[in-house]
């Protein structure tokens, strides 16, 4: 029997060869090749400035403190959508600041901006909304509760690489700054890696200068401020590179073998799946499901390893303090019934067959 796992990256002889190039270079370090990807990137989100980090955590801290140093706050709070990797609100806690949970919406479970009003204070100095595996969050609502309050909304679109709003806007690029992964399971990868973006040339030198030890580049001896160390490295940068030439075909097969599945299991009334509006990139295969925990086990028995959805942010330990399930119904019910089919890469049309029928089956009995 085939074991179908989650999701998984795959590479061919285009990144083989850029590696190896770099390799044989011998400049491993962060040089010609991040600064081409950065470029490529810019190009592609027609935006002004992209800088390369170790990885999207990374880079959600660095645009929050640069957003704390640039309005010169100590306490501060920044709003987070509940339902969202950790990582999202841990980047609020490493820059110094508090994490504020809102809940979210039931349609594509992006922050709710109904709830975001009542939750701001005079500590408040920003936004993280959460493109929910490629889905947008309402972006206009935000940006007038962003002006009314003076607000920076930093765009955590991790896992929305090459996904657009409804006005045809690049997620991650609508927002003060946008910051993208390039972690294993996203549309593109270097194993790990995170993408800032900006227009505004404030906030891209702050950030710049933050990431590398408070220089612009390394040829700036004298350090005009105090920094961190979190460069990118061409050897990654090449992979990043190699992976970078496939997204389009990547953001096509993704559709398809959504459309693929919701076509397959359409009539199981115990699935149902998050709409998908125009221009939105489906990362992974989300669906609700009934009775979730016995239907991992069944497909996990037929060598089919689905997972789960994230805990809500305020079922971990750490954020425990700002609310129950009767405060975030929501993201709860999102949490506790959301299920990741396989999808990527690695997944043939028959694999993705196999799953739905294995999860008709267990419906079924």
């Amino acid at each position: 029997m085939k074991r179908i796992n989650w999701y998984e990256p795959r590479f061919d002889k285009e990144e083989e060869k850029i590696v190896l190039d770099v390799i044989h270079e011998n400049y491993v370090n962060e040089g010609p090749r991040t600064k081409e990807l950065e470029r490529k990137i810019e190009n592609y989100l027609e935006v002004k400035h992209a800088i390369i980090t170790t990885n999207a955590t990374a880079g959600l801290f660095l645009a929050v403190k640069a957003d704390a140093e640039i309005k010169k706050k100590k306490n501060f709070e920044v709003i987070v959508p509940d339902l969202t990797m950790l990582a999202t609100a841990t980047a609020v806690e490493w820059a110094g600041g508090t994490p504020i949970i809102v809940d979210v919406n039931p349609s594509n479970g992006t922050m709710n901006i109904q709830n975001l009003e009542d939750r701001i204070t005079e500590d408040t100095i920003g936004i993280i909304p959460v493109h929910t595996l490629g889905r947008a969050a309402d972006m206009d609502g935000l940006e007038k509760l962003a002006k009314k309050y003076d607000l920076t909304i930093i765009e955590d679109a991790a896992g929305a690489l090459g996904s657009r709003d409804v006005n045809g806007n690049y997620l991650g690029t609508i927002g003060k700054v946008g910051v993208y992964s390039l972690q294993s399971n996203k549309i593109i990868t270097s194993g790990q890696g995170g993408i800032i973006v900006t227009n505004d040339e404030e906030y891209f030198e702050k950030i710049k200068r933050l990431r590398d030890f408070g220089r612009l580049s390394n040829k700036e001896f004298l350090h005009q401020e105090a920094g961190y160390n979190l460069k990118f490295n061409d050897l990654s940068a090449a992979l990043a590179l190699g992976q970078f030439e496939k997204l389009e075909t990547r953001k096509k097969m993704l559709l398809e073998q959504r459309e693929q599945y919701f076509s397959e299991l359409e009539n199981v009334k115990e699935v149902s799946f998050f709409p998908l509006m125009k221009g939105e990139i489906p990362l992974w295969i989300d669906v609700m499901t009934q009775d979730r925990t016995l239907l991992v086990d069944y497909l996990k028995k037929n060598e089919i390893y689905a997972r789960e959805c994230w805990p809500a942010l305020h079922m971990n330990p750490p954020y425990k303090n700002q609310g129950n399930d009767h405060t975030f119904p929501v993201a709860s019910d999102i949490s506790n019934n959301a299920l990741w089919l396989p999808n990527g890469p690695a997944l043939a049309k028959e694999d993705i067959s196999y799953v739905a029928d294995k999860v008709k089956e267990f419906y079924r009995k």
